[in-house]
């Protein structure tokens, strides 16, 4: 007689496990459960769901694979198509979820990372019918309308954006929209801490120990830690051409090396970046391929004093790893412009323009103010001229060239309205824009068109190389910045290269960073409390040859510029306030 559990009972002690999250005994029960029955596919993809859980990529991929060669399962191309998402292959990706929709043209959650896939690689229109798809099924499906909503933004599709906006924020507070979206499309601290927290109370996991490891050297010589010195980790996924990078990159060995050990944690970043930054700090470690789990221990077996987050709730974080508190403070840094909404944030390193004292209740995480403007930057100024020319990029060589290079997420009705009166008061002026997509373009040449503006004034400018972007920028006369959520690197950049800006200071972090930025450069003048005085102000500057010469003179200052972006006095604060703090 056989005393083989059936299938039923197999499932019915996994559920169990399942329900106390005890996820390894749930894992032993599976594994156990397709040795008897090795060809249901259901444990099998189960066997995986629970690898993807525990932050283990690779198995969960190859459990769902192996389902597949047993039979063709909607549930584990979409699994797949999630694991592809997460690691940033997004052609796989389509691949995959769209082979699920083959097998279920209605299912909801294929569709769903179909148009996050889609909208990663630029193919807004095909991600917008996927969800118009799923909504076609289930009519108020609250993901698929976040998901919209997104698309709508990057398209610069306001009249589609506001049909659903009122439905969105009746949904604030029920976990379903992430806290990027909440900050860029409203400037309401109150909102925004609701959506972080819920957000953060939605999507928790729990780890458990792994794999052993083994450290990277630095470029500093060391024998042996000094347990004198102060130990302070740095955790990023953006060390490559991002905007993350290029603001803190001098930072590192700009601390005093001789009372701190800096230690970098590094996933997705650029090996030529690497290699430059190893130079610099105490320790690197490389965790791209390495779980969350084991990073964790990695970290703790360093005891540091402080770890600080430099992606905190951005794509393709590594959150899980700062959940477990696995240094004595952890901190939150320049990746996200708000409230993560978590609770093992200890402290938010901000500063008093940024984060008035009055804005602490809608923050889980203390701040820690630094002295003047709390962003690093590359400590670097180019005042020359510009090397490229007007002709090269299309504009008009005697205009008036109103520049704005942020992505299209950033761009809003009202904003945009208020440049639109702009360009009409100054009739020799261009508006210059990042060519974010081809469907942005389409939206913002049928939104002028339909106000009496013609197209020769919109000039959408191609993503280039970095160094080439910063001369080409020098061809404009003034920057404008965007009002729910500022220039951050863009700003910096303009005025790094002798570009004034002008900018709105708005209600939450994301609005008030330009404030803080000129602040710090003495500009106030071109800080504007309403959009009335920052029409003013622009067409101020841009016909007023005394005022904008005035201007320029303040932010060319290279002297003046020098003192208050220098990296060694920034981060003999940043070292000051953590001191503080330990």
């Amino acid at each position: 007689m056989s005393t083989h559990k059936t299938l039923s009972e197999f499932i019915s002690e996994t559920k169990i496990c399942l329900e106390s999250a005890d996820y390894d005994s749930a894992l032993e029960i599976l594994l156990d459960a397709i040795k008897v029955f090795p060809s249901e596919t259901s444990l099998i993809i189960n066997i995986g769901n629970i690898h993807k859980h525990k932050g283990r990529p690779d198995q969960a991929e190859s459990y769902y694979k192996k389902s597949l060669e047993i039979e063709n399962s909607k549930e584990a191309y979409n699994n797949l198509s999630v694991i592809y998402l997460d690691t940033h292959n997004i052609d796989l990706a389509i691949i995959n979820s769209e082979k699920a929709i083959e097998i279920d043209p209605n299912y909801i959650d294929a569709r769903c990372n179909a148009a996050l896939a889609h909208d990663r690689s630029g193919q807004y229109e095909k991600a917008i019918n996927h969800i118009k798809a799923v909504l076609d099924i289930e009519k108020y499906n609250e993901r698929a309308l976040v998901i919209l909503y997104n698309l709508y933004q990057n398209t610069c599709d306001w009249a589609e954006m506001a049909l659903i906006e009122n439905k969105l924020n009746s949904m604030i507070g029920n976990g379903q929209e992430h806290p990027f979206m909440g900050i860029s499309r409203i400037e309401n601290i109150n909102a925004n801490f609701k959506i972080a927290k819920s957000y953060a109370e939605k999507n928790h996991a729990q780890l458990t120990k792994t794999s052993g490891f083994s450290m990277i050297g630095g470029g500093i010589e060391s024998s042996s830690l000094d347990d004198k010195k102060i130990r302070i980790g740095y955790i990023c996924g953006e060390f490559r051409n991002h905007p993350t990078y290029h603001l803190i990159k001098n930072l590192f060995k700009s601390h005093d090396s001789s009372k701190f050990n800096i230690y970098l944690f590094s996933f997705r970043h650029d090996e030529e970046i690497k290699k430059e930054l190893k130079k610099d700090v105490f320790k690197f470690q490389d965790i791209t391929t390495i779980t969350d789990a084991s990073a964790i221990e990695i970290i703790k077996e360093c005891n540091l004093d402080v770890l600080i987050d430099l992606s905190v709730v951005i794509s393709a974080n590594r959150i899980e790893i700062l959940k477990a508190k696995p240094a004595k403070k952890i901190i939150s840094y320049l990746g996200f412009p708000g409230t993560s909404g978590h609770n093992f944030y200890d402290y938010i390193l901000t500063d008093e323009i940024v984060t008035p004292q009055e804005h602490q209740p809608y923050y889980t995480e203390e701040f820690l103010y630094l002295p003047g403007c709390y962003q690093v930057n590359s400590g670097k100024s180019n005042f020359s001229s510009s090397l490229t020319s007007r002709e090269k990029h299309g504009l008009p060589q005697n205009a008036i060239v109103l520049a704005c290079f942020n992505q299209s997420f950033k761009l809003d009705r009202t904003m945009f309205n208020c440049w639109i009166e702009i360009l009409k008061k100054l009739p020799d002026s261009v508006l210059w824009l990042l060519g974010d997509n081809e469907l942005a373009q389409k939206n913002l040449y049928k939104y002028i068109n339909e106000r009496n503006i013609k197209e020769d004034r919109l000039v959408f400018a191609d993503k280039i190389p970095r160094d080439e972007h910063l001369e080409r920028l020098k061809l404009a006369d003034i920057v404008l910045d965007t009002r729910i959520y500022n220039g951050h690197t863009t700003t910096t950049d303009a005025l790094q290269v002798g570009i004034p800006v002008v900018t709105k200071t708005g209600n939450h972090f994301a609005s008030r960073v330009s404030t803080s930025l000129l602040h710090s450069l003495e500009l106030n003048e071109l800080c504007c409390n309403d959009l009335e005085s920052y029409e003013k102000k622009v067409i101020e500057i841009c016909t007023n040859r005394r005022i904008k010469s005035e201007i320029l003179n303040k932010l060319t200052d290279k002297n003046n510029f020098d003192v208050r972006h220098n990296n060694q006095v920034f981060a003999k604060k940043l070292e000051q306030s953590l001191l503080g703090i330990l």
